[in-house]
């Protein structure tokens, strides 16, 4: 008996019982969907973190005020004047309300010398209109693209380069400026500021408009790789617990332990799925090896070999792993870039503004960058997650593995039992 012969026998079985065959099919499909889906997701999220921090660079240190304890130029010129360092970028941040025309936004006010502003959005610094801002005491501003674009279905540009938008600081009551708009950011995504939903200035301007004294966090850059770590712990042993000091390397390092962390729990969480797959093939199999009693007694009687039987069967099994796996692949890829639209779309969060205390020290709102804590005013976020799932090649391939291995591993006893009959007891059943 050939394999064409083994192979028509478990299809011809199959397709007269479709609806059972169905079901047991997507028994698979759920699992290996899920498999893709969680781990595409994972990955996903975790190449636009790595990418987002990677505009800082790996030589970037991030030096974050505690509440109470500011940040000034004193601490700019102390940073500066230590050894293996390059580079010192203060940044202030805060929260407005926009208005131009009929729109009415949330957004942060992010203050940076326009030299450094590559420093937090992106060595390669590039506008998708205009200019960049001048380093003047008066606030011209670049604009994040999705103030520009509110409505990301639509992509109607709402607010355009050489417009003046007005900017309201505070509650009711509170003051308000009114700014020429010089520059529109293209669309991305930045761990650190929230270049979206921003409005960059000058740090002076900022700081007069934000009427503040002090810094919410500066950028150091160390001189090279190599020098990050003994900088990080130079700047740790200087300040002690008064500021926050995180290498983008550290950041990196936390962000893989917990995906790996969530990979594990989302692939045992798959793995329940096919375990209950696995169970359903073999009670499919056995009822389908029940059924077909008397045809296996008249296949045996007529020269088939318990390996022919054998095979038909697990033929049977690897044919449900096989097709399971490939839809279950392309509904979990579906399924990922819908969760990574969904959560896309509905992650932007902003937190209201808060007031400044009598010394001007504040603690800002969680999200305005990646960092809690932070202090010398008020700053709220408006941040979003933006990812697209990605797919290594050496997923699906598993994915695909799995399905089959979970189908034949399962259909072997039921197709031992089928190999196994003897040919009279068989044909007694009727």
């Amino acid at each position: 008996m050939n394999i064409q012969d083994i192979l028509w026998l478990s299809i011809k079985d199959l397709s007269e019982k479709k609806m059972r065959t169905a079901l047991t099919v997507v028994m698979v499909v759920i699992g290996v969907a899920a498999i893709v889906a969680l781990t595409s997701i994972t990955a996903g999220v975790s190449h636009s973190i790595s990418a987002s921090l990677s505009t800082l660079g790996p030589t970037s240190i991030i030096v974050e005020a505690k509440a109470g304890v500011p940040l000034t130029s004193a601490d700019t010129s102390t940073l500066s004047g230590l050894p293996n360092v390059t580079g010192v970028t203060p940044v202030v941040e805060g929260t407005a309300n926009l208005y131009s025309g009929n729109q009415n936004v949330s957004v942060s006010i992010v203050g940076v010398s326009p030299s450094e502003l590559g420093s937090i959005v992106g060595q390669n610094l590039s506008l998708y209109q205009g200019t960049v801002y001048q380093d003047t005491i008066t606030p011209s501003v670049v604009i994040g693209h999705s103030v520009a674009f509110p409505t990301a279905v639509s992509s109607e540009q709402v607010i355009n380069v050489g417009q003046t938008a007005t900017l309201k600081l505070g509650g009711k009551g509170g003051r308000t400026v009114t700014v020429p708009i010089v520059g529109i950011f293209p669309s991305q995504t930045s761990f650190i500021v929230p270049i979206n939903t921003g409005v960059f200035m000058s740090l002076s301007a900022a700081e007069l408009l934000l009427q503040r004294t002090s810094f919410n966090y500066i950028i150091v850059t160390a001189s090279n790789v190599s020098t990050v770590n003994s900088t990080a712990n130079l700047i740790s042993n200087i300040y002690g617990s008064s500021v926050d000091v995180i290498t983008t390397s550290s950041i990196l390092s936390t962000v893989a332990s917990i995906t790996g962390s969530l990979g594990l729990l989302f692939g045992a969480i798959a793995g329940v799925s096919l375990l209950v797959a696995a169970i359903g093939i073999m009670n499919v199999m056995l009822i389908a090896v029940y059924e077909r009693t008397h045809e296996i007694g008249i296949m045996k009687s007529v020269g088939f070999k318990n390996r022919n039987v054998l095979m038909i069967f697990l033929f049977q099994a690897l044919l449900i792993g096989i097709i399971g796996g490939v839809v279950g692949i392309g509904l979990g890829a579906g399924a990922s870039y819908g969760l990574s639209a969904v959560l896309g779309h509905g992650s932007s969060t902003a937190a209201p503004t808060t007031s400044s205390s009598s010394s001007g020290a504040s603690t800002r709102a969680g999200g305005a960058s990646a960092f809690g804590g932070g202090g010398g005013g008020s700053s709220s976020a408006a941040s979003s997650l933006s990812f697209s799932p990605v797919f290594p090649i050496s997923t699906i391939v598993y994915a695909l593995v799995i399905a089959v291995a979970v189908s034949v591993l399962a259909g072997i006893y039921p197709a031992w039992r089928a190999s196994k009959m003897e040919p009279i007891d068989a044909l007694r059943q009727l």
